[in-house]
């Protein structure tokens, strides 16, 4: 499924809205799907740890401007959205094995993360852009949310609007749902920030 089929599912599930066959077509569903999917895509992919965005990387170290605070500054991978745990792989493993939170104290700045961790690595999310990649309910949570976030400016109907919103969070919860519900299970007993958002403990 294309960028613009996962568009058109959006257009025509959650908005009644006749198909486009490009970005660049002179068509306001065209003009607004262009302006909004990157957008869209980002968001989605920084919403939660999805198991098809996974990265692990050993850090890049880099000359550390702040010794008396951190042991060391690294890089933080040019592909990375959201830092999940910072951390040497043996550590980190050790921690998950003992149902503890992965993670060394760290802190992030900017395009760096400096922490006492040696030959650190990290796990993150990146972001995905290749739709082959997308599994099937992350390609449905996409078409909803670019319906809900074109809805307004291609129908000018704010009833149809606030419909679309509201399936998007719904099938962004539902994909979340079954994401987790593929994932191994969390060694360290810690509610997921997507459930303790929605109330849920």
């Amino acid at each position: 499924m294309s960028k613009v089929q996962i568009c058109n599912r959006g257009l025509s599930t959650y908005l009644g809205e006749g198909r486009i066959n490009s970005f660049t077509e002179d068509t306001p569903a065209a003009v607004q799907c262009s302006l909004h999917y990157d957008d869209t895509l980002q968001v989605l992919i920084q919403s939660h740890h999805w198991i098809f965005a996974k990265g692990r990387k050993v850090l890049a170290q880099l000359t550390n401007d702040r010794p008396d605070e951190w042991a060391y500054k690294y890089a933080v991978p040019s592909d990375a959205q959201v830092i999940q745990w910072v951390n040497d792989a043996a550590s980190a493993a050790m921690l998950s094995a003992q149902n503890t939170d992965p993670t060394a104290p760290y802190e992030p700045f900017g395009q760096f993360i400096y922490t006492n961790a040696a030959t650190a690595s990290c796990e993150y999310t990146q972001l995905v852009t290749d739709t082959t990649l997308f599994p099937a309910h992350f390609k449905k949570a996409l078409s909803a949310a670019i319906a809900g976030n074109v809805a307004m400016p291609i129908t000018e109907d704010t009833k149809r609007a606030q419909f679309a919103m509201q399936q998007a969070s719904e099938a962004l919860d539902e994909a979340i749902c079954i994401d987790e519900n593929q994932s191994p299970p969390k060694l360290h007993s810690t509610v997921p920030s997507w459930m303790s958002d929605r109330g849920i403990s």
